[in-house]
């Protein structure tokens, strides 16, 4: 078979698709210049009329003008809202703040009015609690010698100066400044007024000199120390075996070595 007969099967097909994509690409830019050559006139109609470039930049220039000048009011009203609310915060910011130090003041204020009223209860409780002891020193002191009781300060006081107790002693047994003289005179030879003086070779004890010593307890289980107690039974021995404080001194100065 010579080759200048020979048609392949699907060649005509191809070569067909071929010659139309051709055309298609060659008419295409045909197109396209003729719109090119459209506006190319359009362009050479609006050279005749005026130039362009300087008339699109005014109309660019006015209608870019509104815009800019509708901006900047928008601007300063934004600028002015957050300036309010910025002295909003400011404001707010400072009210929080005198308030927070109100209230801290007000508690302050408080714990020490708190603080004073606690003083002043305290002052006032102390102040009941000792006028109730006056009163109650008062009173105590307002009984017979006989028949108060006495704390330990108060012993250690009559301790250091009995007589005056002794002398209201007396009174109660109705012995007068005669009597007490003579009471005076007989203790200042037996003890000189010790409450703690001790014969050493008999063993008397006390203010009376009370032998043996035990016998003081009849008076009160303190006779050792309270010289209240002791003189107590002195006056009661003295009464019960003399009479008065001068007939027992009176005895006493009849008797060598001195006792009665």
């Amino acid at each position: 078979m010579s080759s200048k007969n020979y048609a392949p099967r699907h060649g005509a097909a191809r070569h067909a698709r071929k010659r139309s994509r051709l055309v298609t690409a060659v008419r295409r830019p045909v197109v396209g210049g003729a719109i090119a050559v459209a506006m190319l006139g359009s362009v050479g109609a609006t050279v005749a009329i005026g130039d362009p470039s300087h008339s699109s930049d005014q109309t660019t220039a006015a209608m870019g003008a509104p815009d800019a000048e509708a901006s900047a009011p928008t601007t300063e009203s934004t600028q002015a809202d957050m300036a309010r609310l910025a002295e909003s915060r400011r404001v707010t910011n400072v009210s929080r703040s005198a308030s927070r130090e109100q209230d801290r003041l007000s508690a302050i204020e408080r714990k020490d009015k708190a603080a004073a009223a606690k003083k002043a209860a305290a002052k006032r409780k102390a102040a009941a609690k000792k006028k109730a002891e006056d009163k109650k020193k008062a009173a105590e002191k307002a009984k017979p010698v006989s028949q108060r009781k006495f704390t330990d300060d108060q012993i250690k006081q009559i301790q250091a100066d009995p007589a005056p107790y002794g002398k209201e002693l007396a009174g109660e047994y109705g012995w007068g400044e005669g009597e007490w003289s003579c009471l005076v005179s007989l203790w200042i030879g037996e003890s000189n007024w010790q409450w703690d003086a001790t014969n050493s070779s008999s063993g008397a004890y006390g203010i009376p000199q009370s032998l043996p010593a035990t016998k003081m307890a009849t008076a009160g289980p303190d006779w050792k120390t309270n010289p209240v107690t002791q003189m107590e039974w002195g006056m009661d021995y003295i009464k019960a075996s003399y009479g008065t404080p001068c007939g027992a001194k009176s005895f006493w100065d009849s008797k060598s070595p001195h006792w009665y």
